[in-house]
């Protein structure tokens, strides 16, 4: 039952992933796509920087050589990262910063995932939950999208995948 928890929160990282799909495209299309790519970049950093000083400020250090074992590099990282963010995002909705924030759940959510499903399961699970949420994404015509209607075909396809992703938990 625990592995089916963990495939879950895979699919769970894969829609987050197709979310970030649709963030960075609307902004290339509005900046350019090596625009969107640094400022999905500089949401991911200033995630990361937070997430090692509010763990820091638990009193649990990172296990990092120093001086990235204490709060003070991290603080200082996501201070720059969060002044760049607010630049970069300037002409833009806020809301655009939270693109990083999904490249962040990606990572954590590898290393955390990934060693107790495997890899393939892990990958399947993303995938899954990234075409699944991409189909209903496209459906509506999400972050300026061109619609394009789920289809029997479509959801033929997404069934299939569902199936394959099964496979290689059933194949353990």
């Amino acid at each position: 039952m625990t592995q089916v928890l963990y495939v879950l929160m895979a699919m769970g990282v894969g829609v987050g992933s197709a979310v970030q799909v649709g963030l960075v495209g609307q902004m290339g299309r509005l900046r350019g796509p090596e625009e969107a790519s640094w400022i999905s970049v500089l949401g991911t950093v200033t995630g990361m920087a937070l997430l090692f000083t509010v763990q820091s400020l638990r009193h649990e250090s990172p296990n990092l050589p120093s001086p990235f074992d204490t709060m003070t590099p991290f603080l200082a990282i996501a201070v720059l990262a969060i002044g760049a963010l607010a630049i970069g995002l300037r002409g833009l909705d806020a809301y655009f910063a939270v693109a990083g924030v999904f490249g962040l759940l990606y990572l954590v959510g590898a290393s955390y995932l990934a060693p107790r499903v495997g890899i393939a399961l892990f990958v399947g699970g993303v995938t899954a939950g990234t075409l699944i949420a991409s189909v209903g994404l496209d459906h509506v015509g999400a972050f300026g999208g061109a619609v394009q209607r789920i289809s029997i075909v479509r959801v033929v396809g997404l069934v299939a995948l569902l199936g394959g992703v099964a496979l290689l938990r059933s194949g353990r």
